[in-house]
């Protein structure tokens, strides 16, 4: 886990509020859930299963209730969604918040970070998931990113390995090595196949990546029409950067249906989902299909911090030189933040040189200076601390101040 300091949390938060302008425009609306959900919904067969106890923070409460930190916002919209039959459809939320796995430290993995997701319930149609594909593609263009979205589908995934020799009773445990692939390479997945029993041959297609060899195995696969409908479309919209990918299985057990993965040209995978079509029954609601996505804030974060700035939340620093001065003061910096400028005043009462430093180091473009003779002129000075140009205003020019503001 880990502390983000103010400019630190500035370059985090510009990337929260980018993703969820990029969330509303296409009508998603938020939600927000508790970090702590009961035990055994985040261990559910079909969400994490008992064995998940080991990879999130597991405790007891003092009424000695089962206990978990949430571990992603999936299992929980599904409870929401379960326990709220009466939502209009399609229900489409985002949330934006803190989620925990006890992983074991690795350098840019970390126990506590930030998902950004969203999901469509009540809508069957792959149209659904395009939508989720093209909001993903939206943002990682609109953040500047070099990278890829690639497509499979579990169902298509699950049919061709049964092909190839794998048993329905292995398909889970087949796609658990599958899902290794990044991590251990091939040889250690076959490895790993092997000591489960588990045919191997389905490596070899994965390899190939083939999408028209597909086709060739399964021809009748509605599964694999849906794939082909979502690579048409993404074609036809201009999303260049999607791609179809046979190795991509997705850990998790809900997932149903198409999945997808946002993966850096030169990096991580930075956000990952899918369809998920039986979880909020599982979960005791009625049957709703469900697809949606999660963005990894913190590996966003963590590409972007090196490259982005961002400014000053203060527009305007006065420099108090009086005691007698702070009144005025405070009800000029309340005038000019009613225009929508941000303005800083001094509180540490430091002396001229200490308070333009200050605001230079901060980023501040203009300062304002109010002192015994200012007060007594009714009148301020306006400096800009690059340009070094000033301008001098009575204090009811608020209005005026602004023509100074505006960038040129």
């Amino acid at each position: 886990m880990r502390d983000f300091l103010p400019e630190q949390m500035k370059k985090k938060q510009f990337i929260e509020d980018y993703i969820r302008k990029v969330f509303e425009s296409y009508g998603f609306e938020p939600l927000q859930t508790p970090i702590v959900e009961e035990f055994d919904l985040l261990s559910a067969k079909g969400s994490g299963g008992e064995a998940v106890k080991d990879e999130i923070y597991y405790f007891k409460d003092k009424s000695d209730r089962e206990l978990g930190l949430r571990y992603d916002l999936t299992v929980p919209l599904g409870r929401i969604v379960a326990t709220n039959p009466n939502l209009g459809k399609p229900f489409k939320r985002y949330c934006i918040g803190q989620v925990y796995r006890y992983d074991r430290p690795q350098a840019k993995r970390y126990r506590e970070f930030t998902q950004a997701d969203i999901d469509i319930v009540g809508v069957k149609s792959v149209y659904a998931d395009f939508e989720i594909i093209q909001i993903s593609a939206d943002i990682m263009r609109g953040l500047g990113f070099d990278f890829k979205i690639v497509l499979n589908n579990r169902k298509v995934l699950e049919e061709l390995s049964i092909k190839m020799g794998v048993k329905q009773e292995q398909i889970k445990d087949c796609f658990r090595s599958l899902d290794k692939l990044d991590k251990i390479g091939e040889n250690g997945v076959e490895k790993e196949l092997k000591e489960k029993g588990i045919e191997t041959r389905i490596l070899g297609q994965i390899e190939a990546n083939s999408f028209e060899q597909t086709k060739d195995y399964l021809k009748d696969s509605e599964a694999l029409k849906e794939l082909e409908t979502l690579l048409k479309l993404s074609k036809e919209n201009n999303l260049k950067e999607v791609e179809f990918d046979l190795s991509l299985a997705r850990g998790l057990e809900y997932y149903t249906d198409n999945v997808f993965e946002i993966k850096l040209k030169e990096g991580p995978s930075v956000g990952a989902g899918g369809r998920y079509d039986k979880l909020i029954e599982l979960y005791g609601g009625q049957d709703n299909p469900a697809v949606g996505i999660s963005f990894g804030v913190d590996r966003l974060y963590d590409t972007l911090e090196k490259t982005l700035i961002i400014g000053s939340n203060s527009d305007v620093f006065i420099a108090v030189l009086s005691n007698e001065a702070y009144s005025i003061a405070f009800k000029l910096a309340s005038k000019i933040r009613q225009t929508g400028i941000g303005v800083e005043v001094d509180l540490m009462q430091r002396n001229m040189k200490k308070n333009f430093e200050y605001a230079e180091k901060k980023g501040i473009g203009f300062v304002i200076v109010l002192g015994e003779n200012e007060i007594k002129a009714k009148k301020f000075r306006l400096k800009n601390t690059q340009t070094r140009e000033e301008k001098e205003f009575s204090f009811e020019d608020v209005s005026d101040v602004l023509q100074m503001l505006k960038p040129k």
